[in-house]
């Protein structure tokens, strides 16, 4: 999602260029690794909210709210929803800079990396107003980009390790195209602009692109249609683990100009898969359907759920009594060969008892408080899990004026676009993880 120059190479992709181009000799695709939104919640064992991207102009605050009405993250219906939301505030994140919008950034470094196969994902867009600009797009993992995780990742962008792949990226000022573009030192590969047969509209329907990724080459695809063939045998890049970034950034300098009457955006992703080449099956596709290498492991997920008076809630109210955050593992969920432990941060007096944290709101403030558990196996020195969860606490006269609000229609929320609550009250936006994030000359990708 970098900076564009404005390249006597760029062209659209037509059907001269689908007949220069050869079709990909593979006999067929296994699943490694596949994401399908199947659960209520952002799976954070496989995703980071980069919460600190401040680039090209940009006019959002990326957050990692996917858990409150004013959530900038989805997870519904077997889909992720990333929604930017108009929103003028000052961004925690950013040193409470003024921004217009929030949205959603996730990347997978640390968590999923990837070397060489297919990288695929289905992916709509609901908006065709002016302004928005998402994307579906790769970085190499040395990258010195939130999460630092001190494994040399201290290299800035686009230098080797640090470089960048975008598979799709559209916005809005050229709805009838979409990118394939390449970011690096090494002056490898070009960027590509593919013309969607049936125009803007085609954005708002579901569509397959991907990559496919050898030390020699790398091909684009939208469905069953090659996009680009790029030679990357004499590159000093791409030649080691990448990881994948989903985000939707407003205005900017390819987002450009807002329209005034947009109120809500939303990118919307069915799956994210990778897969490896194999002689078993003639697969085409890294899809839902692919077949599994017979190894492929289900992730394995820390679950926290909030309970006030026995009964699951999403909202803590300071005046009905004890609370109980329950922490679950889905490989085991008793926990008998696991160590649990917890970060209660702000809360008070708080008490444990088998898996679950326990305290009593009553002296708590109208808020936001974070708990985060950790677990880690007493068989496996190599295991580890972390789940954060941020508690929102309101008095019951808080709650009534909300329930109050919530049955007067919203003057601000108008939008073409659906996914995620549209009423409630305005949250706090949590930040889980807070590392700086460098320019390049001014601009990101």
């Amino acid at each position: 999602m970098g900076f564009r120059l404005n390249k006597s190479t760029t062209y659209a992709a037509g059907t001269l260029l689908m007949g220069l181009l050869s079709t990909t000799v593979n006999a067929g695709w296994e699943v490694q690794w596949i994401e399908r939104f199947d659960g209520d919640s952002i799976n954070w064992n496989n995703w980071s909210a980069q919460t600190e991207a401040n680039y090209n102009n940009e006019v959002q605050c990326y957050t990692a709210d996917d858990y409150s009405a004013q959530q900038n993250y989805d997870v519904s219906d077997g889909t992720l929803k990333i929604i930017a939301r108009k929103k003028t505030h000052a961004c925690p994140t950013l040193g409470n800079q003024t921004k217009q919008w929030t949205s959603g950034r996730l990347n997978s470094k640390d968590k999923r990396e990837f070397l060489y196969g297919r990288i695929e994902s289905r992916i709509k867009f609901h908006n065709l107003e002016q302004g928005t600009w998402p994307a579906f797009w790769m970085l190499e993992n040395r990258i010195a980009e939130q999460p630092i995780k001190g494994d040399n990742d201290n290299v800035n962008w686009p230098n080797p390790g640090a470089g960048e792949i975008d598979v799709w990226e559209w916005f809005s000022n050229q709805p009838t195209t979409y990118i394939t573009n390449f970011f690096n030192t090494s002056g490898c590969g070009e960027e590509i602009r593919y013309t969607y047969p049936n125009g803007s509209a085609d954005v708002l329907n579901w569509h397959n692109y991907a990559m496919e990724w050898t030390s020699e080459r790398i091909d684009f695809f939208v469905d069953e249609t090659l996009v680009s063939s790029q030679d990357i045998s004499e590159c000093a890049q791409y030649k080691e683990p990448m990881f994948i970034l989903l985000n939707l950034a407003m205005g900017g300098n390819l987002g450009g100009y807002i329209d005034p009457t947009l109120q809500q955006a939303t990118l919307e992703v069915d799956f994210v898969a990778h897969c490896q080449s194999t002689t078993d099956n003639q697969a085409t596709r890294c899809d839902e359907s692919t077949p599994t290498n017979g190894e492929l492991e289900q992730d394995e997920q820390l679950n926290l759920i909030v309970y006030q008076n026995g009964v699951p809630t999403s909202s803590v109210d300071s005046s009905m009594g004890e609370v109980e955050v329950r922490a679950t593992f889905s490989a085991e969920p008793n926990l008998e060969n696991y160590l649990l432990t917890w970060n209660s941060g702000r809360l008070p007096s708080t008490t444990e008892e088998g898996n679950s944290l326990i305290f009593d709101p009553s002296s708590l403030p109208n808020g936001h408080y974070t708990v985060t558990a950790s677990l880690s196996s007493l068989d496996d020195a190599d295991f580890s899990l972390t789940q954060h969860l941020s508690l929102e606490v309101k008095s019951d006269g808080a709650i009534a004026d909300e329930q109050d609000q919530s049955t007067t229609p919203d003057s601000t929320s108008g939008s073409s676009s659906s996914g995620g609550t549209l009423s409630g009250s305005i949250a706090m936006y949590l930040a889980l993880l807070l590392v700086f994030r460098r320019y390049f000359s001014g601009r990101h990708r």
